[in-house]
Formats: C-alpha cells, sequence, structure tokens
C-alpha cells in the first residue's frame, strides 16, 4: 500500500492559536484512497524548517501533502522552501493571477501589489489553479512520487482538494490496493455500549481495520478490510447490532438525516431554547435547504423573553421555575403556535456552573416537543462543564427528533 505524509506549515499551529482541522480532513480522504496516512508533522514558517520536513517525508513516503504557508505576506515561505530543496526558481503563473484580479474586481477594489506574490509557484511545479480563493497551489511529480501543495485556508483546501487533488492522486498513483471501507454512525450510544452491542464474536477470526470515533453524543465507525462479502457480513451485523441508535451508512450529519425526515413527512419545526442560547437552530440551519422545513427559533434566555415571546404564564414561572416540565412544556407549544409549525421544540435547563440546587442540580436539562397531538416531555440529567452540557443537550434534541419520525 502507498504511504503519505502530511506537512502543515504555520507557527500559529504550534502555539495553539489555531486547530488543525487540515490534517484531520486529508487523513480521512487520503485513507479513504487506500493510502496509508503514516506521519503527521507540524513546522514553523521557516525555510529551513519546511526543508527538512520535506527532506526526510519524500525519502520516506511515495505521496507527500504539503498546506498552508501561500500567502503573500512575508512568513509565508512555502513556496520558496520548496523550490529550495528542488533547486528550483519560481515562475509566475498567469492564469492565476487574473483569477486574484478578477476576484478583487468583484469586491470593486483594486488588486493589491502584494497578491501578486501568490500566483507564484516553482519551476519545477505544474500549478493547481485555485478557483475557490487566491493562493495558488501546486505538485511535483518526481521519482514516481507525488507533492502536493495546497493554500492552509481550510475551505479552500478542502474544496480544492474535491476538485482537483482527489482525482489526481488516483491518476498518479494507480497500484493502491482495493479495499472497501465502510462508515457507520451512530447516536446516543457510547464506545462501551458499542463494543458490548457487537461483542467478541464480531471481531474473531476476521481480517478488517476497525476505528470507533466518539464526539458528544454521538460515535462513528470506520471499517475497511479487502474482501467484499466479508465487509457486506460486517455492515449485516452492524445494522442488527446497532439499529436503534444507527442513522447513517454515510458522511451525512444528524441534521442532514432529520433534515429529510422533516421534508418526507411534509413537517416544519420551530425551536425555543434557554439553557443553549441558539445551538439547537444552529445546527438545524446548518443544513443548506433547511429553509424547506425550519421556520424559526426564539433564544428565550430570562423569563420575561419566555413570557413575552412564547406566553409562558408568569404564575407558572413563579410557582414551577423556568427549569421545569410545565415551563419545558409550555415553551414548546409557545413556539409551535407562534410559528404555526408542524413541531415545537424546546430546550430549558442548567448548564452551570452555577445556579444548580438539590433538586434542580446543574447539569439537569428538560425538553419539550409539541405536535397537533400533544406535547411530550423528556428529562436529562448531563455532566461535565458548561459547553459540554449545552452540547449534549442539543446533541439530545437531535436524537428525539430522529426518532420522533420513526428513523
Amino acid at each position: 500500500m502507498p504511504t503519505c505524509e502530511l506537512i502543515t506549515i504555520g507557527s500559529e499551529l504550534l502555539n495553539g492559536s489555531v486547530l488543525n482541522t487540515n490534517a484531520q480532513f486529508l487523513s480521512r480522504k487520503i485513507s479513504g484512497l487506500c493510502i496509508d496516512v503514516t506521519h503527521q508533522v507540524t513546522c514553523r514558517d521557516r525555510v529551513p524548517d519546511i526543508v527538512a520536513c520535506l527532506d526526510t517525508a519524500f525519502r520516506r513516503s511515495r505521496l507527500v501533502v504539503v498546506t498552508g504557508g501561500l500567502g503573500p505576506t512575508p512568513d509565508d515561505v512555502t513556496r520558496e522552501a520548496i523550490a529550495q530543496y528542488f533547486g528550483s526558481g519560481l515562475k509566475f503563473d498567469s492564469e492565476q493571477y487574473r483569477h486574484i484580479v478578477k476576484y478583487f474586481r468583484s469586491l470593486g477594489r483594486g488588486t493589491p501589489p502584494i497578491t501578486r506574490r501568490e500566483a507564484f509557484l516553482p519551476e519545477i511545479a505544474k500549478p493547481l489553479v485555485n478557483r475557490f480563493g487566491i493562493a495558488l497551489g501546486f505538485y511535483i511529480w518526481k521519482h514516481d512520487k507525488l507533492i502536493v501543495v495546497l493554500p492552509g485556508v481550510p475551505m479552500e483546501l478542502k474544496r480544492l482538494y474535491d476538485y482537483s487533488v482527489g482525482p489526481l492522486i488516483k491518476k498518479k498513483l494507480r497500484d493502491r490496493p482495493r479495499n472497501y471501507t465502510l462508515l457507520a454512525k451512530t447516536i446516543g450510544l457510547n464506545e462501551p455500549e458499542i463494543m458490548r452491542k457487537l461483542g467478541r464474536s464480531f471481531f474473531r477470526g476476521r481480517a478488517f481495520d476497525f476505528g470507533i470515533y466518539p464526539k458528544v453524543g454521538e460515535v462513528a465507525i470506520r471499517l475497511r478490510c479487502a474482501d467484499r462479502r466479508l465487509m457486506t457480513q460486517l455492515k449485516r451485523e452492524i445494522t442488527r447490532a446497532l439499529r436503534p441508535s444507527l442513522y447513517s451508512f454515510s458522511e451525512e450529519s444528524i441534521s442532514v438525516v432529520v433534515g429529510k425526515s422533516l421534508v418526507r413527512k411534509r413537517s416544519t419545526i420551530a425551536v425555543a431554547e434557554s439553557c443553549t442560547g441558539g445551538l439547537l437552530a444552529k445546527i438545524l440551519t446548518d443544513v443548506p435547504g433547511s429553509s424547506r422545513y425550519f421556520l424559526g427559533g426564539i433564544v428565550a434566555y430570562a423569563n420575561k423573553a419566555k413570557i413575552d415571546q412564547l406566553g409562558v404564564l408568569p404564575e407558572l414561572l413563579r410557582a414551577k421555575g423556568a427549569v421545569s416540565r410545565e415551563v419545558a412544556q409550555a415553551m414548546a407549544l409557545g413556539v409551535r403556535l407562534r410559528f404555526h409549525s408542524s413541531l415545537g421544540l424546546s430546550i430549558t435547563g442548567i448548564a452551570g456552573p452555577d445556579g444548580g440546587t438539590r433538586t434542580k442540580p446543574v447539569g439537569l436539562v428538560l425538553i419539550g416537543v409539541s405536535d397537533r397531538a400533544g406535547t411530550r416531555i423528556f428529562s436529562f440529567r448531563f455532566s461535565g462543564d458548561r459547553s459540554h452540557i449545552r452540547r449534549q443537550a442539543v446533541s439530545k434534541a437531535m436524537l428525539i427528533l430522529w426518532r420522533w419520525f420513526g428513523s
């Protein structure tokens, strides 16, 4: 199997100012092409550091992907470092520069002279014209090895990879083994629960790669093997063991899956949030086209907002408190009636770190769902810090929505 090394360039990645999401994206994509990502390296924006990393990577891997350091400022020295490593000069790419000029013209601005630098690449390289930004990407094919150099801006990198780099890797590295992959995404289970449900027999006597990847409220499983029939059998067993919580065999998020359910049922939704502060509305509207089913949301954080915006009775708040089954019910009904939606969903709780009591501790969250048939209330107790509790609440709300439609 061909091997790959990722080199991400930027002092901001090393000092913690920026999270390195590019490495995660590229590793997932490249591994999916049956190429083994064996090393990830991050180095400073210094020519000697980049040259040293590149030398090591080029000697031990057939594919090297470099990201970052292609901007116009003095600390962007990736193109110079790569040119130096290969003993090459730099050349100007007029097509990329025309794109840069067009980009700034669309903003009603002149082209800053400094951006001309972003259209240069090593003479030994071939351009990967970046139609999604202004920094030019490029690649070098030498000694049956491929080096791909990409901008560090995540949006540009992802689009450029899908548009140009993925097809380029497939074309240049044709000796990749044939492997079959499977992604299974679950919600509402943790890692130990999934392993218990799969059981030891799932792994016994069979050759396949298994990875399990948790995030708040969800767990993804990735499998890879060379036997197509085995993969079919593994998928069948995963479906049988995890069905109540298995929501997708694709990269689709739970938001996309819930959105499709709402469209399929010709339903609409509105949300009323207190402790989650709009996070649920954000998750639902992250999906392109969500206006077909998401009508609106109200962040009713203060009691006055619950009264004025959702019609919660003042005496109910005084008697039961904002974090109560009765108020969650009134919020869900109130937002449904206000937006004339098929479904109203409410979240109220105590995210902490303060505000908890013996009867209503930090982490208590109530979720209400209202439709024409009535309103149901779900009560949860989450642990963790404020951010973690809020994210758990939103994940649980998405699980409730997904199961509400019999998914």
